[in-house]
């Protein structure tokens, strides 16, 4: 009796969400403001890999998707037939994902470039040491420039701040936004 009565009660719900009506759905209106930063001399990486867009065309068509399921009945899916809903989803995805990959990459050497201002930063510290007989302990790049270590400072590719840090008697460099530098 009982699994009868949770029979019917399953077969009620699911018979009210198929015929509860879905609001239309409107791609427009998930569309955001790009992203811009002020750097001009430097294209930024979301306008150069159409970042921002392949991202809401990913969420668009997952919406779609979803729409496009709630509206069909599941009972009766011909995976041939109604294989053609999930291929904008695909598509979309695939290209979000290659963004995805660009971006890190692009990180990647950022991320390069800082560790090699950094290792060229050791190099001058310990010409530091030697010329002042003493050890820096705390990251000076203006007296590093002074005594000839240096021609200039260098920066952080992203804007990050150096630093010397010290782990197990050990002095290493570190980035703010990139990290520690290990041998």
């Amino acid at each position: 009796m009982l699994f009868v009565f949770l029979a019917v009660f399953v077969f009620a719900a699911n018979l009210l969400q198929w015929r509860t009506p879905i609001s239309d759905y409107d791609p427009e209106a998930y569309r955001g403001t790009p992203i811009s930063i002020d750097d001009v001399s430097e294209k930024t990486l979301f306008d150069q890999l159409r970042f921002q867009e392949v991202h809401q065309n990913y969420q668009s068509s997952y919406l779609e998707l979803i729409q496009k399921i709630s509206q069909t009945d599941t009972t009766k899916i011909n995976i041939q037939k109604d294989g053609e809903l999930f291929k904008p989803y695909t598509r979309a995805k695939t290209d979000y994902q290659e963004s995805l990959d660009k971006v890190e990459e692009y990180e990647k050497d950022f991320r390069v470039k800082c560790f090699a201002r950094m290792r060229s930063l050791i190099l001058a510290v310990l010409f530091y040491d030697r010329k002042t007989g003493t050890r820096m302990t705390k990251f000076s790049g203006e007296k590093l420039v002074e005594i000839g270590a240096l021609q200039e400072i260098p920066e952080c590719p992203r804007g990050g701040k150096y630093s010397i840090i010290y782990k197990d008697g050990r002095r290493l460099f570190h980035c703010s936004i990139h990290g520690t530098l290990r041998n």
